[in-house]
């Protein structure tokens, strides 16, 4: 499947999921990813802000902030260096507003460079190989590209039936190290 084809097709999915369907599936995954080893011996964590009808993370950040055990740093898009974006720490969701196209991003000015942690990967289409399609603008690739180390894992999280036999790839796309599931961690 092409990754176009893979976007439209999951878009659809997507906005189909009735609000009680997503939130019970967010809370599955929220589950899963909070029960993960990886979860409980990082420092760091790097979610993104969900928006629109993707897998809920506030309440994982939310959670997250709350227990304290981990620095959270959720990422901006860079205004100046069109195409990038940067991780910058929050202390409360307060200190979140609506940013590019909409999607709440941090006002702080606290920037942090992901060398270790937990990073959570938006997507829309995933398949068995952990290939990902994401949503076109290569966000996450370009900084994974400039910035993953092996103590950095990556965790995209999506609903099962964003998880497809097969999507293309290119040279330049970074897969997951993980993928939860409402069904689970694979």
């Amino acid at each position: 499947m092409t990754k176009q084809e893979a976007r439209e097709r999951m878009k659809q999915h997507r906005k189909n999921l009735s609000a009680w369907e997503r939130e019970e599936k967010s809370r599955c995954i929220f589950k899963y990813l909070m029960e993960m080893e990886i979860m409980q011996q990082q420092k760091f964590f790097f979610p993104f802000v969900s928006y629109g009808t993707e897998v809920d993370t506030i309440q994982i950040i939310g959670q997250v902030l709350k227990e304290g055990k981990m620095k959270v740093a959720v990422p901006r898009v860079n205004r100046e260096i069109e195409g990038e974006m940067d991780f910058f720490v929050i202390r409360s969701m307060d200190a979140l507003s609506r940013g590019y196209q909409g999607i709440l991003e941090p006002a702080a000015q606290e920037r942090i460079e992901p060398s270790e942690g937990v990073m959570l990967m938006p997507g829309l289409a995933f398949d068995r190989k952990k290939n990902r399609a994401g949503y076109g603008g290569g966000y996450y690739d370009r900084y994974l590209e400039r910035y993953k180390k092996e103590t950095l894992v990556t965790v995209a999280l999506a609903f099962q039936f964003q998880i497809v036999d097969r999507i293309e790839t290119g040279c330049h796309d970074i897969r997951p190290d993980w993928i939860v599931t409402e069904q689970g961690v694979f």
